[in-house]
């Protein structure tokens, strides 16, 4: 591979009214670009026509600190997979050398020389004829079916797993085609397409980045997180899977209370509850 060759780092960014959506952002972001990307890294920012009003000022801030990134802003909204169907053969006809394309999304915080690791590995496969989609996430949720040791580590061999962290070679790109909004996610329509070519997901053992994204589109919890993460478990991290345990905790025991109370019992409740809102609404009114 000829390192002087551009290549993209695509990032969907989108934030609504969930508070949620900014506070995962502004802390992906900037861990993608303190991570000691390579000089030939060009990081595309698509900002998905975002509601909240503080996206655009960020990335533009970005964009003027870096002079390794780009801000584009989709014609419309266009959401996960009409917005890979349409930015993709973009990003592929602004970088037409490019030997791979990165996808990453706005919820993952990257570890120091994640991409680089992932490049090697990226390089250590090819030399032993494996092809594949290389991903720095091993999320267990998506199980593996096999291992395979290369000179620098073990890594696993899934079919499936989520594009949270992509790295698609050119050649798997040209071989698999476009992707598609067909009405299911895109990677999982894309990765029916790879099942039937035989070409696996190759991922990192260790994983150099961590998805952070415990409420998005298509996750609520911690389940496509990534226990052998080898960055430190900061407070943030921590705060957050202490404070779902516990919230989850919380909605079981009061859903067990509730189904429990005799059926009389929580009827007078509701009844009581409607009474009081109607006498505050009179109060106020």
């Amino acid at each position: 591979m000829n390192d002087s060759i551009l290549f993209p780092i695509m990032v969907k960014v989108w934030a609504g009214k969930d508070r949620h959506d900014f506070r995962y952002i502004r802390r992906s972001l900037p861990s993608l670009l303190a991570s000691q990307l390579p000089e030939s890294a060009r990081v595309v920012f698509i900002n998905d026509r975002s509601t909240d009003r503080r996206i655009e000022p960020f990335l533009d801030t970005l964009k003027s600190s870096h002079a390794n990134v780009d801000v584009w802003l989709n014609p419309e909204r266009l959401g996960p997979n009409k917005g890979q169907e349409y930015n993709v053969p973009l990003i592929a006809a602004r970088f037409p050398e490019a030997p791979f394309y990165v996808m990453c999304d706005d919820d993952v915080v990257y570890h120091p020389g994640w991409l680089q690791r992932l490049i090697q590995v990226y390089g250590e496969a090819k030399d032993r004829g494996i092809r594949g989609v290389f991903a720095a996430l091993n999320i267990p949720f998506r199980p593996h079916q096999s291992s395979l040791f290369l000179p620098t580590s073990e890594v696993l061999l899934k079919q499936r797993q989520p594009a949270l962290n992509w790295l698609l070679p050119r050649d798997v790109y040209e071989s698999i085609g476009a992707f598609r909004d067909t009405g299911v996610a895109y990677d999982t329509d894309y990765t029916n397409r790879l099942i039937e070519q035989n070409i696996p997901i190759v991922c990192l053992r260790p994983s150099y980045v961590q998805n952070i994204g415990y409420h998005g589109a298509y996750q609520n919890g911690n389940a496509l997180t990534a226990p052998d993460y080898v960055g430190s478990r900061d407070t943030y991290l921590w705060t957050r899977d202490v404070g779902y345990l516990m919230h989850r905790h919380t909605i079981n025991r009061l859903r067990i209370w509730f189904e429990l109370l005799p059926d009389g019992r929580v009827k007078r409740m509701m009844r009581g509850l409607a009474r009081r809102v109607r006498s505050l609404l009179g109060q106020t009114s």
